[in-house]
């Protein structure tokens, strides 16, 4: 089941004021990673590992940082009801299926992609034991964040060293997909994500225009303008709809558990809100 947001009237209009450059340079950059660091508060520690980089959406960190690791890592390995386009990612590699009940079967030496907030609506009950599991074995984990910011009260302290990378992006939150803003963290990361951002090309062989799209966000609305306005409304029409919320306020669960995308159902009244 897909789920998706919606790009609010407000975030549209700032959009238009985007100045479109050739290219960028290092005082890009600096504002743009002093605003993620900012805007991902609530699960902050991933801005102290020893490198950064910009990144064209999550898929982007990914992918170049699974080619890398590749060459190290002996097992990867995501959960059956994940983000689907991880089995694509990870298609020419060694991978296989996890659930909540084979967590210790993760071998040694292995590597694990996972997303939380995830596709089971929250933050999930066996986020604790995987990391136990990937300490005991090893292992690393690359934390996918595209949900931050659709959730309240949540909070995951990205320092963790089990964390070998950590990435967020404007995707899923503000629909802005297309615009491919993103950021990931970590200690080790490819070269191939460090490289565009490095010295080595004058600071400016990055994706501008995702740069300055997300200085124009960031800088004006926090992770949870939509979500402080949307889960009220959320919990309304559950109730009248006999349906289960997710913490994640774009979906909901009906009586026999299946998801249940219902942005198009409230978008509209999130925004008369937004608007007041």
């Amino acid at each position: 089941m897909t789920v998706w947001s919606f790009c609010p009237e407000q975030i549209q209009a700032k959009l238009k004021t985007i100045d479109i450059k050739n290219k960028g340079g290092r005082p890009d950059l600096i504002e743009y990673r002093k605003l993620w660091v900012d805007w991902i508060k609530d699960f902050s520690g991933c801005e102290n590992k020893k490198q950064w980089a910009v990144s064209n959406g999550i898929h982007d960190a990914i992918t170049n940082q699974v080619a890398y690791k590749s060459k190290s890592v002996d097992t990867f390995y995501i959960f059956s009801n994940d983000y689907k386009f991880y089995n694509v990612i990870l298609g020419p590699y060694n991978y296989k299926f996890l659930t909540p009940n084979s967590i210790k079967s993760i071998r040694e030496n292995s590597y694990i992609i996972v997303s939380q907030p995830n596709h089971e609506g929250k933050i999930t009950d066996w986020f604790e034991p995987l990391k136990e599991q990937c300490r005991k074995t090893n292992s690393k984990i690359f934390l996918d964040c595209a949900f931050y910011g659709t959730t309240l009260g949540d909070t995951i302290d990205t320092s963790d060293p089990v964390f070998d990378a950590v990435a967020f992006s404007l995707s899923k939150n503000f629909l802005l997909g297309g615009w491919r803003v993103g950021i990931v963290f970590g200690d080790k990361l490819a070269p191939s994500l460090t490289v565009p951002i490095d010295h080595y090309y004058d600071y400016n062989y990055f994706n501008i225009a995702a740069v300055e799209c997300g200085k124009i966000v960031l800088s004006n609305f926090k992770s949870t303008y939509i979500t402080e306005v949307a889960k009220p409304i959320q919990l309304k029409y559950c109730v009248e709809n006999n349906l289960k919320p997710a913490d994640i306020w774009m979906w909901a669960f009906d009586s026999t558990g299946k998801k249940i995308c219902i942005t198009s159902s409230i978008q509209y009244k999130i925004q008369e809100e937004l608007n007041k």
